[in-house]
């Protein structure tokens, strides 16, 4: 492997920036993102409130975490327009959301980096580097992930490994979603909005309290917007087709015990991704069908009339639609620029364009305590996952690319933890044991030039784990921290995959052996399981010291680690003994897991008043292992086939201006690189990371206005993203350069009443920035996924 170092020693460069942030805490305002309870729209009396957050399991002030967390709370959001979590990406530093249609066609699919890591596939033999967690269970599956915020009492971002805490999968950091829950007094709200592109959301929730130790909540939303890439055929592309809903119990036994028992549902109905082809790649100059672009093959066919001799004549085609130095040709068969439409132009595409998903799941949490320093929690969950969807990759009435995809999946967790206090309060301490179990089938379908055929499987997916942390109060001043975790997964998968058809026209372009290989019914890879086994220890530690009641700072280290797993679309296919390992197991390709180890040092600063608050963290990453695609022919394989280095800061405040006006603003530097790189990927070692903005800014002003009963607030949101690319390559079509957003929106509302009327706009500025990109290495298509664009919404909302 190539060797490339770049980077200053950890402890220097941690010491330098952690100075650096201190001088800048002045000019910045504080960390926990705070508010109110639903419905009191973000006033600023309630932005500057303490926040209690469970970033380590426990509720804690997020004013003494010496940890890099943000915190939003509900009514912060609702004022921002947040509904979504795939929104939560411009309000963070180093955090990206992208709704990534990866190679599938979902509209549906949550990616999310911190830090620079994550993880943008969505089959089930991968998966994701950031958790995502919704009252403390974990979501397995990307597909489905872009999560719509009802009813919550908060969203916390964690940064870094949560490796002893949260578990594997955690390794660029955490998302954890908390409900609110149900309480003693009746209430009930609802909001409805509508905007541009036809936007109507209605959502309504009721509370009841059954009895004096019984309380139920409802809630239910429906969201739905036109496409904005339409379609030569009408379809359009883009839409928002969504019904979601949750009911909550809580139940008090007695006053040491609470049960909260959920069951939530959503349904997508919807048109798929609004992609826009960007620009089409040519090449090669030779006929060989194990090297593509197959967009080559389709015009040499166009070129003889569509239907290709078999065996080919010898010599070079004729360059009637074979070159892009061609002009555009006649020949409707013909493959070529006349498809690229750019940003959010009409699409040729005639396949069929859907995603749909319906997604249900229950959980029951039970928290006994059995005296006042000693507490047992029980989590468990049962999810359950089906989603289909489909594109037309190649944007044409051509068949080069088109993809369709199943997914059917189910998870079951169940987590114990006891937690406690001992030494008289001086250690504060939890235990835990986690089993996670998931099984289901993924079918990955692909109808292009050559053939069509079906990739994909059955998989069934465990791990086992044991944690423990401990907080120690060395003094009143000093507090170590310490935890282990030790994890146990098992991967197994069952392909079940075969060449469907063979495009008669094409078979000029292949050699009898390789005929052989795509006669439908050929398998693709052999029908045995393969089963991956591993097991990793993932420790921590953290040392704080409360230099006074304002100040407090901390150093940290921790590890992390993603499983392994394996490659499910494969082409051409790999058959025991002709084209692979004489044993059939050896013919499905796996890659082993990546770690990573963070250095991190940070402070927090509140002030006697609470008025301004300022934290920042600066942190070094080694990244081993990277598992990166590497394309052979027509499927990526992934390999871990790379080392990587990351640096970085962050800084957050909120303060207070007088009693009616609140300003926060955060800024995130990222500085990701690759130190070793196996040259077998094409992947430059001077090649940026991909999906990572090395510079990340946001703002936000808010101010209270009173009339009488009514209170006016106008609010504006800034944010700021550097240049960032959507593949490994670094393909200048699907980057994204620097580009800033900018929203806006008044509200007036009467809190004696309960009513509120808001009137808002995302996007001022009409930013037509790059969303998430695909490149289709063997299709010769660079796609892409825009914004929408400026957006205006009117919402009226009602609370008892």
């Amino acid at each position: 492997m190539l060797s490339h170092r770049r980077h200053s020693p950890v402890m220097r460069l941690c010491a330098r920036q952690l100075v650096f942030l201190a001088a800048l805490g002045g000019c910045f305002t504080a960390t926990a993102q705070t508010g109110g309870s639903s419905g009191s729209g973000g006033s600023v009396s309630t932005l500057s409130e303490e926040i209690t957050v469970t970033a380590r399991r426990r509720e804690e002030s997020l004013d003494e975490l010496p940890l890099s967390v943000t915190a939003f709370t509900g009514a912060t959001l609702e004022a921002r327009g947040v509904e979504r979590i795939g929104d939560l990406g411009h309000l963070s530093p180093n955090v990206t959301f992208q709704n990534n249609p990866s190679f599938g066609g979902s509209s549906n699919v949550a990616s999310i980096y911190i830090r620079g890591i994550g993880a943008k596939e969505f089959t089930p033999t991968t998966d994701p580097g950031v958790g995502l967690y919704v009252d403390g269970v974990y979501i397995a599956r990307s597909v489905g992930a872009i999560l719509n915020l009802l009813d919550f009492e908060r969203v916390e971002i964690l940064r870094g490994p949560q490796g002893t805490l949260f578990g594997r999968n955690t390794i660029g950091g955490a998302v954890s979603i908390t409900a609110a829950k149900p309480h003693d007094e009746f209430a009930a709200n609802v909001a409805v909005t509508i905007g541009s592109d036809s936007r109507t959301d209605l959502k309504g929730s009721v509370n009841v309290p059954l009895s004096d130790h019984l309380f139920a909540k409802l809630t239910a939303a429906s969201f739905n917007q036109d496409g904005y890439v339409k379609r030569l055929d009408g379809v359009e592309l883009g839409e928002d087709d969504t019904n979601t809903a949750r009911l909550d119990v809580r139940w008090l036994p007695s006053d040491r015990v609470t049960v909260d028992w959920s069951l939530d549902w959503s349904k997508d109905d919807e048109t798929g991704p609004a992609l826009s082809l960007v620009d089409i790649r040519f090449g090669p100059v030779t006929i060989d069908p194990s090297t593509p672009p197959f967009v080559f093959f389709n015009n040499v066919a166009a070129t003889l009339g569509g239907a290709v001799p078999n065996p080919l004549p010898p010599g070079p085609p004729p360059p009637e639609c074979a070159t892009p130095a061609a002009p555009l040709s006649s020949n409707p068969f013909c493959y070529d620029y006349r498809y690229v439409t750019g940003v959010n132009g009409p699409n040729a595409g005639t396949a069929p364009a859907f995603s749909e998903a319906t997604i249900w799941g229950t959980a029951l949490n039970v928290a006994w305590d059995i005296t006042d320093q000693l507490q047992l929690r029980s989590i468990t969950a049962y999810r359950s996952l089906e989603s289909e969807f489909s594109r037309d990759g190649d944007h044409s009435p051509l068949t080069i690319s088109q993809f369709y995809d199943y997914v059917d999946q189910e998870q079951l967790s169940q987590e114990l933890q006891l937690l406690g206090q001992s030494f008289d309060e001086r250690l504060t301490w939890i235990l835990g044991l986690y089993w996670f179990q998931e099984d289901g089938l993924n079918i990955n379908e692909l109808d292009f030039l050559i053939s069509s055929f079906r990739s994909g499987g059955y998989f069934d997916n465990s791990s086992q784990a044991i944690f423990a942390q401990g907080t120690f109060d060395v003094t009143e001043r000093l507090h170590l921290t310490a935890g282990v975790r030790w994890t146990e997964d098992e991967k197994k998968f069952l392909p079940d995959q075969e060449i469907y058809t063979l495009n008669p026209a094409m078979a000029g372009f292949l050699s009898p052996p390789q005929q052989f290989i795509f006669t439908p019914g050929t398998p693709i890879l052999p029908a045995v399981e393969k089963t991956l086994k591993e097991s990793q220890a993932t420790p921590m530690v953290n040392l704080s010291f409360d230099w006074n009641d304002a100040l407090m700072t901390y150093v940290s280290y921790s590890e992390g680690f993603k499983s392994g797993g394996f490659t499910q679309r494969v082409l051409p296919p790999l058959l025991p003994g002709i084209t692979c390992s004489p044993v059939p197991e050896d013919c499905i390709p796996g890659f082993d897991p990546e770690f990573v180890t963070v250095y991190e040092a940070g402070f927090r600063y509140v002030s006697a008043d609470s008025k301004v608050r300022v934290s920042g963290a600066a942190y070094h990453t080694d990244y081993k292992d990277l598992q990166i695609s590497v394309f052979t022919s027509v499927a990526p394989v992934y390999r871990n086939a790379a080392g990587a280095s990351i640096d970085g800061f962050e800084l957050e405040g909120q303060f207070a201006l007088g009693g009616s006006t609140f300003f926060e603003a955060s800024v995130g530097y990222t500085d990701a690189g690759y130190d070793a790189i196996d040259p077998s990927t094409r992947v430059s070692i001077t090649a940026e990371l991909e999906r990572i903005s090395k510079w990340s800014l946001n703002a936000g002003l808010t101010h209270d206005w009173f009339a009488g009963n009514y209170v006016v607030t106008p609010r504006v949101d800034w944010s700021y993203r550097s240049k960032l690319y959507n593949d490994a390559f670094n393909a200048p079509q699907l980057a994204q350069d620097d580009y800033q957003l900018v929203n806006a929106s008044v509200a007036l509302r009467d809190p004696d009443k309960g009513w509120s009327l808001t009137l808002g706009a995302t996007n001022l500025t009409d930013e037509k920035y790059l969303v998430s990109g695909v490149f289709g290495d063997a299709f010769s298509s660079y796609e892409g996924l825009y914004d929408r664009g400026r957006q205006y919404y009117l919402r009226v909302s009602w609370s008892l």
